[in-house]
């Protein structure tokens, strides 16, 4: 079945989340006076998935899941917890101001991106989050131009690993989940749940090799779908 479109997951896999969130997180703790520890940063990076899960599961607002990470999150470091949501905002402002000043793509999504756009593969984005902040995240670190679309799990009210959140932008983009290839860096969530949707899926696991479906670079993908002819090669099996 030939290729028509690849379909990316955003962070971690695109855009370099846990480096960003890490500068931002130090630079956020610096502003309080406190030192930055990797036992800390694991905490935070605990909180902001537990309590994202809850937004995704739409237990929490976007905005409430902000504020409750800094309510389990501030004791840790010895500092009181604002009594008011909207000192609670402020003060996340200031982290946000610092990962957003850090945003960067990996050095490898630009050119995959910019190949199989080239090769006439249609590109785009499924990922779990705000709308705004998602796209915001695209346009900031370059991948507008060759990302033709973004479905989010708030734009299209399903969230991965669901097979309608993968399902949807397939019928969006006219193809059937055959003819789509999706990428990302969890094998649960985007693999497992793109399958289980009838897409072909590739674990990207950059800081180890796997079993059969799995690339550590985005620049694998070029070779391995052919770009330029529109067809899988195929010496590559896609499952």
């Amino acid at each position: 079945m030939e290729i028509r479109a690849v379909l990316f997951d955003l962070d971690n896999t695109l855009f370099d989340h846990a480096a960003s969130a890490r500068a931002g997180l130090d630079a956020f703790l610096q502003h309080l006076g406190t030192t930055s520890t990797d036992d800390l940063a694991r905490a935070w990076f605990q909180l902001e998935g537990t309590t994202y899960d809850r937004f995704l599961a739409r237990e929490l607002s976007f905005h409430e899941q902000r504020r409750e990470r800094l309510r389990q999150f501030l004791p840790l470091t010895g500092l009181a917890v604002p009594t008011t949501d909207r000192l609670l905002d402020g003060l996340f402002d200031v982290y946000l101001q610092s990962y957003q000043d850090a945003w960067a793509a990996f050095p490898d999504a630009g050119p995959a991106l910019q190949s199989l756009h080239d090769g006439g593969i249609r590109v785009g984005v499924i990922t779990n989050g705000n709308h705004r902040q998602q796209a915001l995240k695209v346009s900031e670190i370059g991948l507008g131009p060759v990302i033709g679309r973004i479905f989010s799990s708030e734009s299209m009210g399903h969230a991965k690993p669901s097979s309608e959140a993968f399902m949807q932008p397939c019928e969006i983009l006219g193809i059937s989940p055959a003819q789509a290839l999706y990428v990302g860096d969890n094998f649960r969530i985007d693999v497992e749940g793109a399958r289980n949707a009838g897409l072909h899926a590739i674990l990207l696991n950059r800081d180890a090799g796997g079993p059969e479906g799995t690339i550590q670079s985005l620049s694998e993908l070029i070779p391995l779908l052919g770009a330029g002819t529109g067809a899988a090669n195929d010496s590559i099996t896609l499952v």
